[in-house]
């Protein structure tokens, strides 16, 4: 048994191998050395240390020597807040998939919907933070929410954004046989009224955008919340709403189906996909609001997984055929180049933005 000791462990170093596969180990070495004699056990201490000295060790072993192993060694998981079928769930898939084919390890989607995206985002919070469960960010989790709730569950400044998607604006929609054809008539109807018109949202990013239009023009909306952004479109369609505000990405499908029409958009100038739909901003010059998604880790994640995140993702979005959609559904991506300073500084000036929005649209914190 003795005799072993010494190959034992320069097969271990001579391979490559990590202080996690000396742990491993570590019990038969240990048998191995107590079983020789005190003249062996002088000899072996030498091999013993000799055979030490060339495994690579990292301190705390555990968690960190795996975080040291090539990243990602196994199943990631992209947390999306909100239901499926929203834009941050069509881009967590594109992006998802894209990155599976890179580095042949699964990347997983799972939904978990509910509270404007607090509780998903609570429990990307509360995950390990070693970059196998990553936060599909969005401006209403990141940016909204803090402004909107008094008692938040999380923390921006919990997560570190390592990749931007892009930014898009917002449509206006409402049913296809409304009678108002343009913003200006929307605003005379609604006024000519005297009850409100009823409004829908399905998350920050859409509540938002609607409450900033009342102010705007000084229509008045009964608020009505929803799940997610899609439940909203489906009661619109319904009648039971006249209007909401999603992201172009959710609205997309049921505006070219003719489900629901695109009165307006939120941004300032007109989408390059819908070109025949006018931007509230022609009607309005002070109205422009744009939304965004991100992926984000737990601050605490290691650096060298945070950069490798932003390599991979960024890469991902930029593959022609992942590019080629998202542009098709109307995204402006952000330059391929960021890094992580770039992205998270991204993610805090829209904060700063939105937080001005929702004062301007004078909606008080619940």
């Amino acid at each position: 048994m003795c005799t072993s000791l010494a190959a034992k462990l320069l097969a271990i170093r001579n391979d490559g191998q990590s202080a996690t596969r000396l742990l491993r180990t570590a019990p038969y070495i240990g048998a191995a050395f107590l079983g020789c004699s005190i003249g062996e056990q002088t000899m072996k201490r030498r091999d013993l240390l000799a055979g030490l000295a060339g495994i690579p060790f990292a301190a705390g072993l555990g968690a960190t020597a795996a975080a040291q192993d090539a990243y990602p060694n196994r199943l990631v998981k992209i947390l999306v807040p909100f239901g499926p079928g929203g834009s941050t769930d069509i881009i967590s898939r594109l992006v998802g998939k894209q990155l599976e084919t890179v580095t042949g390890k699964p990347f997983v989607i799972e939904n978990k919907p509910g509270a404007t995206g607090m509780i998903g985002t609570t429990q990307v919070k509360n995950a390990p933070a070693d970059g196998y469960t990553l936060l599909l960010g969005s401006t209403s989790t990141l940016a909204a929410n803090p402004s909107l709730y008094k008692q938040m569950t999380y923390d921006p400044s919990d997560f570190t954004t390592v990749a931007v998607n892009g930014s898009i604006g917002n449509f206006m929609l409402v049913k296809p046989d409304a009678p108002y054809k343009t913003v200006k008539e929307f605003v005379a109807y609604a006024k000519s009224r005297k009850e409100p018109l009823f409004s829908g949202y399905g998350n920050a990013s859409s509540r938002v955008p609607s409450a900033l239009f009342e102010v705007t023009t000084g229509v008045k909306f009964e608020e009505v919340a929803y799940r997610d952004a899609v439940a909203s479109i489906q009661d619109l369609h319904a009648g039971r709403v006249d209007c909401v505000f999603p992201d172009q990405v959710v609205g997309e499908s049921y505006v070219r189906s003719g489900y629901v029409r695109a009165l307006a958009v939120t941004s300032r100038e007109r989408s390059a996909l819908f070109p025949d739909v006018e931007a509230i901003a022609e009607t309005y010059p002070d109205y422009a609001i744009i939304a965004y998604s991100c992926f984000s880790v737990r601050k605490e994640t290691p650096d060298d997984i945070k950069r490798k995140l932003n390599r991979l993702i960024m890469d991902a979005i930029y593959e022609p055929s992942v590019m080629e959609r998202v542009r098709q559904l109307g995204f402006n991506p952000v330059p391929r180049e960021w890094g992580i300073d770039q992205c998270d500084a991204f993610v805090v000036r829209e904060r700063e933005d939105w937080t001005k929005y929702i004062k301007l649209a004078k909606i008080e914190p619940q």
